[in-house]
């Protein structure tokens, strides 16, 4: 008797993301903070906050590629100075989407946030109980 033929096993290569997912998150946080703190100080210090943003959103991505990402110095400038832009935008909207686009593409999602449920509380009443205290 022959051995069925083996079937070619299908390889899945994933691609390696652009940014590492902290890199998403910090391009998040800082986009928001910072136009958060705008809107607190309605709008009166927009440029310099739009500058803050940039040196703090570049800083970060440059620092978390090359330290965890493993990053050439030269690639995490570039990546840096992307994140400094969007997040330099006056509006939180271009690094809110960046940084969720990344976070998705990492493969973080709702789903694997988990939810604190109570303990189901359990009450068991044996049959019994209930036959004597219906005589």
């Amino acid at each position: 008797m022959t051995p069925p033929p083996k079937l070619p096993v299908k390889a899945e290569k994933r691609g390696q993301l652009f940014l590492h997912k902290l890199s998403g998150l910090w391009v998040f946080l800082v986009d928001n903070a910072f136009f958060g703190a705008n809107a607190i100080t309605l709008f009166t210090g927009t440029p310099l906050i739009c500058a803050a943003a940039f040196f703090t959103g570049g800083a970060g991505v440059f620092l978390i590629e090359t330290l965890v990402n493993r990053d050439a110095k030269g690639r995490a400038f570039n990546k840096a100075m992307l994140a400094g832009v969007l997040s330099g935008i006056p509006t939180s909207l271009a690094g809110t989407i960046y940084g969720a686009w990344v976070l998705r593409m990492a493969g973080l999602s709702k789903k694997d946030i988990q939810i604190e449920e109570p303990p189901i509380d359990v009450q068991s009443t044996t049959s019994q109980d209930d036959s004597r205290s219906s005589h």
